[in-house]
């Protein structure tokens, strides 16, 4: 093979190799751009879902709120019976302890974000440990403080009061904000039965063994929502701020 030929050979295979070597560059810039914007996308969902969470805390803080000033009240009455009483009173504080919407926080983007290794398109590593620690540490003392819907108390209010009484109370002391999700806040209200059938209604209440306790247990159950929650929600809204500035 002559001098020229190999020059020739040479030369081509120096295209071809520049060719392949380009097109892989192409591709890994595609491939990375992509992941970027699926990245982008994830941390826009993600935002989305926890300013919802935040909302939908907001309004259980209402409910708990509500919940433990209405549970001290009827402990209180329980407590002091020299005090002079209002029965309507007592049965409208009683049914208000026992409700519970149990409103649905959302957390579907991140378990798709988990679960799929969705985790890796977020190159920020800082931003991608406060993503897991604030769903880890909120989600956790939620479940670490959620009130049971079958407390005690709320078993005494629907076995001792009509239905229909409890209904009334729940339809007038509460509003609810979002049908599908079970969110709510609270309203004044003032339904209840008057005279002799509040009395008696309240007399059959008081036959419950350790109705105190358990007025105290829901109380004591809601009024630490907010030192229990404190710190988590502190996390997510961090969060939400580190995502907005994000995706800026």
């Amino acid at each position: 093979m002559s001098q020229s030929s190999v020059k020739t050979a040479l030369g081509e295979l120096t295209i071809i190799v520049l060719g392949v070597l380009i097109a892989l560059f192409a591709e890994s810039a595609w491939n990375d751009y992509q992941d970027r914007v699926e990245g982008r996308r994830y941390l826009a969902r993600l935002a989305v879902e926890a300013k919802e969470n935040l909302e939908v805390l907001g309004q259980d803080r209402s409910w708990a709120q509500y919940s433990c000033a209405s549970a001290r009240s009827a402990w209180s009455s329980l407590r002091d019976p020299e005090d002079e009483q209002d029965p309507a009173a007592f049965l409208r504080s009683a049914v208000l302890t026992s409700l519970y919407a149990n409103p649905r926080y959302q957390r579907v983007t991140y378990d798709d974000l988990v679960g799929t290794g969705g985790l890796s398109l977020i190159n920020d590593a800082i931003l991608r440990a406060k993503i897991i620690a604030a769903y880890t540490e909120f989600f956790e003392s939620l479940d670490a403080w959620r009130p049971p819907k079958d407390a005690p108390i709320r078993t005494v209010v629907i076995r001792t009061l009509p239905g229909e009484f409890v209904n009334s109370i729940a339809t007038d002391c509460l509003e609810i904000q979002e049908p599908d999700s079970g969110a709510f806040t609270m309203k004044a209200c003032s339904t209840a039965p008057v005279g002799a059938t509040a009395e008696n209604l309240v007399d059959s209440m008081k036959k419950t063994p350790d109705l105190e306790g358990y007025l105290l247990e829901r109380a004591w159950q809601t009024c630490e929502f907010e030192e229990d929650m404190t710190f988590a929600t502190e996390l997510l809204e961090e969060l939400v701020a580190d995502l907005d500035a994000a995706i800026q």
